[in-house]
């Protein structure tokens, strides 16, 4: 068994995670992990410096938190991408630093693959391959067909906004808050889907990628036209309703037809849209349909976290990668296997 810790600073939350982990599996110890939505909305939307200034002064609180009186480390991992630059390089200059005081040996750890691990290593398992992932959070919306351990290949991404960042911009639209996603939730489950008709853009094509701007600007254009729907009543609720439907209805079409384009029998999902209900639904039917299983992270490991860096960490250890002193932040680093790094 080793003890292994992760540090996550993609984006805005500051987390660290200690896990322990061996051949059959691994159990979280403990994590911890801070961020400042309110910052955020205030703001409309994250915004780098502040962020920085978040991670430089919360990550030591944290970490030491989580390690406590721990004297020894097999591993520290930190998430080196893809992500917002400078946040990258805070967190991956202080797990290098800790590694190096622990004697320990340091792994960047792509954060997509996080993402990927991370419904298997929520219940304390390793990735059951070959199966196909679905990634779909504020910055990134992809799915990735992961026949082997060592393998990724990217089989469709988003050509515009990711699904979180869609969520984002149509709250924003009829005067939600921020994070987008939860507060469309709320507001739909008091509305009617199909009393406002919104597009599905992609829906249907044998092309694989995503498609969300079309929505955006259907949506927009509607607004204009009928401003009264984002005050506060039913037609906002209602708006919301169709908004959500069209994002989980555009997301299970891509998955269905990936399932039979690959013959894979396992679709994963992860990021925190999957902790959307709705999507949550209209991804598992999409499965049965195909004659595939459905596998999400349980509480809590849908959004960004540390316990799936640590996790991915402890697999490098546990198979002998050698450490990565030598790496960077890349903010564009690709999840596919042979790219970036990989």
């Amino acid at each position: 068994m080793v003890r292994v810790l992760g540090i996550e600073t993609s984006c805005d939350e500051t987390a660290a995670a200690l896990v322990e982990a061996g051949t059959p599996g691994l159990r979280l110890i403990r994590e911890r992990l801070a961020t400042r939505p309110e910052e955020s909305a205030a703001l409309g939307g994250i915004v780098p410096e502040l962020t920085v200034r978040q991670h430089l002064e919360l990550l030591p609180k944290i970490v030491q938190e989580v390690l406590g009186k721990e004297d020894a480390l097999a591993a520290v991992g930190a998430t080196a991408g893809p992500g917002l630059a400078p946040a990258l390089l805070v967190g991956l200059a202080f797990g290098k630093s800790l590694a190096w005081a622990y004697k320990s040996s340091f792994h960047a750890i792509n954060h997509l693959e996080g993402h990927i691990f991370s419904p298997f290593v929520s219940r304390g398992k390793w990735p059951e391959n070959p199966h196909l992932a679905l990634i779909a959070s504020g910055g990134h919306t992809l799915l990735v067909d992961v026949p082997d351990v060592s393998h990724r290949k990217i089989i469709g991404s988003t050509r515009d906004d990711a699904a979180g960042e869609a969520f984002d911009k149509l709250a924003r639209m009829v005067g939600l808050g921020y994070p987008g996603g939860p507060e469309i939730e709320k507001e739909a489950a008091k509305g009617e889907v199909g009393k406002i008709k919104l597009p599905r853009p992609m829906q249907g094509s044998e092309e694989g990628d995503f498609s969300f701007s079309g929505l955006k600007n259907a949506a927009r254009l509607l607004l204009e036209k009928k401003p009264e729907i984002a005050q506060p009543g039913a037609s906002r609720s209602d708006f919301c309703a169709e908004a959500q439907a069209a994002i989980a209805e555009c997301l299970a079409d891509r998955c269905r037809l990936a399932l039979r384009k690959t013959g894979r029998k396992l679709l994963t999902v992860s990021g925190g849209v999957s902790a959307n209900r709705t999507v949550a639904r209209a991804l598992e039917e999409a499965a049965r349909a195909e004659g595939a299983t459905w596998l999400s992270p349980s509480a809590g490991w849908n959004t960004d976290n540390a316990g799936m860096i640590a996790a991915v960490t402890a697999r490098r250890c546990l198979d002998g990668v050698e450490s990565d002193w030598e790496s960077d932040a890349d903010p564009r680093w690709s999840v596919a296997s042979g790219q970036n790094g990989e």
